[in-house]
């Protein structure tokens, strides 16, 4: 006897039909094999469909679970790419890394910017007398004086203004003094451009023009709080101190030079404000335009130039 022709079926009572033992794959071909009609042989032709197992169902799982994992892929990728072109990612650049020369030009600086002007100081009082010769050359010097005010000094007494900036403000100014004496002239009488008038606050006057010698103290404050260069345990982290380093890797006087740009920078800033306000704007205007040139200075140092000629270069002078 064929066991594998065999049916065991249940009873009618049972209300089942099925086979306790499914049929053989042969038997399924024999018994339900479709046709379809070979026009050219005239004849019928049988066609036996693949039959589908477990392991076929689970090849199609994996495949539709893998096809929509891509398709996910896919998608995602793309929305990536789209917010990627609207705001653009930041790849923050590897820290700059200093020879131990470089090192030891950062500690200079940073020895430097914690350095106070002292009043009893010989050597402090011999800067401040150099300073006077450049402001007013062929006048004899002094400590005290009213034409200090014609400098740009809040008093008779520059001393009690290097508060706020320190020993390296006075050496600011002194550098720019003898290394580009035309931009000294220039920065301290105004030479350049239509000029803030002095007109009174009451008449809609924003207060004449800004102080030369304050406004430089104020810069070398600024710079220094930018650059993050007030602590000398640590290097500076932010993107523009980061990018201070670059030029400090070849320029010792980096930070003077740095100054002077950005003095240069803000006088145009200032001209600049001056037409786009119709000629109404005054020292009053210049704590906003000297926030102007810190975020134009953060920048362009975040792109980290190498010299301060390439500063300059990303740097609009054209005004």
């Amino acid at each position: 006897m064929d066991l594998r022709k065999r049916k065991h079926t249940r009873s009618s009572s049972d209300g089942l039909q099925e086979p306790l033992l499914a049929p053989s794959q042969s038997e399924v071909a024999e018994e339900a094999l479709p046709t379809s009609y070979d026009v050219s042989k005239n004849r019928e032709r049988a066609i036996v469909p693949h039959s589908i197992n477990k392991y076929d169902c689970e090849e199609l799982w994996r495949s539709l679970v893998a096809g929509c994992v891509q398709s996910c892929a896919n998608a995602w990728n793309a929305v990536v790419s789209c917010l990627s072109g609207i705001f653009p990612l930041k790849v923050s650049p590897a820290p700059v890394e200093l020879t131990p020369e470089q090192a030891e030009q950062l500690d200079s600086l940073q020895s430097r910017i914690a350095g106070q002007y002292e009043p009893t100081d010989e050597q402090h009082q011999n800067l401040l007398r150099q300073l006077w010769s450049h402001a007013f050359p062929g006048e004899p010097s002094q400590l005290q004086s009213e034409k200090w005010k014609d400098m740009g000094w809040q008093g008779t007494n520059p001393a009690t203004d290097f508060r706020g900036g320190g020993l390296i403000s006075l050496q600011n100014l002194l550098f720019m003094a003898n290394q580009k004496p035309e931009l000294f002239a220039m920065l301290m009488h105004k030479t350049k451009g239509k000029r803030a008038q002095d007109t009174p606050l009451e008449d809609g006057g924003r207060g004449g023009e800004y102080p030369f010698a304050a406004a430089g103290v104020n810069f070398s404050h600024m710079l220094i709080e930018m650059l993050d260069l007030r602590d000398p345990a640590k290097l500076p982290a932010s993107p523009a101190g980061q990018g201070f380093l670059e030029l400090l890797k070849l320029d010792p006087a980096a930070f003077d030079e740095l100054y002077c740009l950005g003095f240069q920078r803000f006088d145009e800033l200032w001209l600049q404000t001056g037409v786009e306000s119709g000629g109404k704007w005054g020292y009053f205007d210049f704590n906003s335009i000297k926030s102007k040139l810190q975020q134009e200075l953060t920048k362009q140092l975040s792109i980290r130039p190498r010299t301060i000629a390439e500063l300059r270069s990303l740097m609009d002078f054209s005004f």
